[in-house]
């Protein structure tokens, strides 16, 4: 018989799987020497996108504690969002956000489980924005800084920065995940004006997601490819062979006792 305790991590490792989608891939930014409309009417014109890179998670009263993914993303206007995260070049987790459908798939390879349900209002709003397209229209809507000219990997590239993340707040319940403060950067490319590197940085208070732990969550995503063909498969959101199915249940010893 499965412990609870097996259970019970897998819950936790959904809580953080679903908010990791909200630092990637850009987040929200900024202004500069790159005129950022431009870049829009660049990116207007490209479907796909695949992004690879890593995110950490560490501890705030353990900095000498910190999880290390490996992640790759996979953007497509037609179809959606989708990302892999991997331990030690294991498959941890993997998160499929279906636009056509609006539903949402979270597959958790070690433990066998899986978590399927419709997309809410708030993740259809952040779905829109996980194009490439949308991308660079969410970074627009906030106030953010040019912070210099740099060389990212022999291409020169502006900076854009932004230290604001209201736009997240409202994305996932605080007493879920309770996102405090961050910051975000992203590199556009001054030839080719396009975005080539991006990195965030989100201070997470006591939550379900975080087992009632406060930590920083740090990602740096590169761009691998873009307009290049994604297989409709790959944003599937059907229930795997088999897996099993978590429910609300399962989740609801992670919840807070309410005060009396």
């Amino acid at each position: 018989m499965e412990s609870k305790v097996t259970r019970y991590s897998a819950a936790a490792v959904i809580m953080l799987a679903m908010a990791l989608v909200l630092l990637g891939p850009f987040g929200t930014s900024g202004s500069g020497n790159v005129a950022l409309a431009d870049v829009q009417e660049k990116v207007k014109q490209i479907d796909t996108m695949i992004l690879r890179g890593q995110k950490i998670y560490t501890l705030a009263a353990a900095p000498n504690i910190s999880f290390e993914f490996d992640v790759v993303k996979y953007l497509s206007k037609q179809h959606g969002y989708t990302e892999k995260g991997y331990l030690n070049k294991t498959l941890v987790y993997h998160i499929t956000l279906n636009r056509p459908q609006n539903q949402t798939l979270i597959v958790l390879p070690i433990w066998k489980e899986c978590l399927m349900f419709p997309c809410t209002d708030e993740q259809i709003k952040i779905m829109e924005k996980l194009t490439p397209h949308g991308l660079v229209a969410f970074f627009q809507q906030t106030d953010y800084e040019n912070t210099g000219r740099s060389r990212i990997d022999g291409v020169e590239a502006d900076c854009f920065e932004v230290h604001d993340v209201k736009s997240f707040e409202n994305f996932l319940p605080k007493f879920v995940f309770d996102i405090q403060k961050g910051n975000f950067k992203v590199w556009i490319s001054v030839k080719d004006l396009l975005p080539i590197r991006m990195e965030g940085d989100i201070f997470l208070g006591e939550s379900l997601g975080t087992v009632f732990t406060e930590g920083i969550l740090h990602e740096v995503c590169a761009m691998e490819a873009y307009d290049v063909e994604l297989d409709e498969n790959l944003f599937d959101c059907s229930l795997p062979d088999g897996y099993s199915e978590l429910t609300l249940s399962d989740l609801l010893p992670f919840f807070p006792a309410k005060p009396k």
